[in-house]
């Protein structure tokens, strides 16, 4: 029997039931960055929901998904089905493909916007989470032993390539330069290396071109005024990999790509405030609205903060925490639809609103009114 509920009816001979099924088929298309992760966050649902689906993997992290593909043993054949390859030969098809009538993404905004076209004229649910320009404030009241590691965290986690990475830092400017002093010497202290030593604190970067992209964004920010405290170059001591210095930025505005465009990377740009109403608007100043935290234990500043902030997760005193029971997706540019809790089961149902009368007796109120 299909999930739902019993709703109130108009008259006391009808019964009205709302009906949660299944869509079909469901596209989910998984990033590289976090790709057995983000499938989860699709198929489990999905299938939860009684769909079933095609796994599409990122190009650049197909096997950790095909090597997941035995977990999937025990459903009937075609329950869940991966295919890898490029997005233009294997992408475009699945989203195109008029079996499939959900398509769950995660990725860029402009991969987001190029499945929203393909898939407009089949009017196919789409679930897009997208880009991130995460802010963070930090108010005079923070606690900066906790602020400076947490902060530091949020930027630098998997190398800043989180979709909802700290990108944006606005500090109050009372604590400022203590906060920026220690966060310099925090991010300095962190130990580089492969991924697969426990002793390394920030692998790579997963490839060339984005790299290049991080080091472009700089470049253009210290042609305009920005300063590097610390960072901002490839680490000598490796010949091989994709990476690159844990980088904080001073002298940093809006007026910079580094402040307005997704980095995906390395980057920590600070910068001032005054009152609390600028940390507001500087934060609110963005097309992207994945997520943003801060640092304080004031409970007036907390509450407007996640009242007003245009973002889908605020995080207070927590920065990037998980919790698989709320869910997950963004404002804005970055998005629509969520994931995890009960309204990512939701992504993956259709509503059907059923209205029974048992009597079946005519109404007072049909045709013809000239009887009336």
């Amino acid at each position: 029997m299909n999930d739902g509920r019993v709703i109130p009816s108009i008259e006391s001979s009808q019964l009205a039931l709302v009906l949660k099924d299944p869509y079909g088929v469901v596209a989910a298309i998984v990033p590289w960055n976090y790709p057995i992760l983000l499938m989860a966050w699709k198929v489990a649902p999905a299938l939860a929901a009684g769909n079933t689906v095609v796994i599409k993997p990122s190009e650049m992290t197909p096997l950790s998904t095909l090597m997941c593909a035995e977990l999937f043993d025990h459903l009937p054949p075609g329950v869940v089905n991966i295919v890898s390859g490029y997005g233009s030969e294997c992408g475009e098809p699945l989203v195109l493909d008029p079996r499939v009538r959900v398509v769950a993404f995660t990725g860029s905004l402009v991969t987001g916007q190029r499945i929203a076209q393909l898939v407009a004229p089949q009017m196919k649910k789409l679930h897009l989470e997208l880009g991130g320009k995460d802010a963070f404030i930090v108010a005079e009241d923070a606690d900066l032993d906790v602020a400076v590691p947490g902060v530091a965290w949020a930027a630098l986690l998997n190398a800043g390539q989180v979709c909802t990475s700290t990108e944006r830092v606005y500090v109050q400017e009372a604590i400022a330069p203590e906060f920026i002093e220690r966060v310099t010497v925090y991010a300095q202290g962190l130990c580089l290396g492969p991924g697969i030593e426990p002793s390394t604190d920030m692998g790579p970067l997963i490839g060339a071109q984005y790299r290049a992209k991080i080091e472009k964004q700089i470049e253009a920010a210290q042609a305009q005024g920005a300063r590097i405290l610390t960072g901002g170059r490839r680490p000598p001591q490796f010949e091989r990999g994709y990476f690159y210095e844990p980088t904080v930025l001073t002298n940093v505005d809006h007026s910079m790509t580094i402040m307005c465009e997704e980095t995906f990377g390395p980057v920590i740009p600070i910068m001032e405030y005054r009152s609390f109403d600028e940390a507001i608007a500087l934060a609110n100043d963005s097309k992207y609205g994945l997520g943003a935290n801060i640092y304080t234990h004031d409970p007036v500043k907390a509450k407007r903060f996640f009242e007003e902030v245009e973002a889908g997760t605020l995080w207070i005193n927590d920065p990037l925490t998980d919790n698989d029971a709320g869910p997950f997706g963004g404002f804005k540019m970055s998005g629509m639809g969520r994931e995890l809790g009960e309204e990512g089961l939701d992504e993956f149902r259709e509503t059907k609103h059923v209205h029974w009368d048992f009597e079946g007796e005519a109404k007072p109120w049909w045709y013809p009114y000239a009887k009336q």
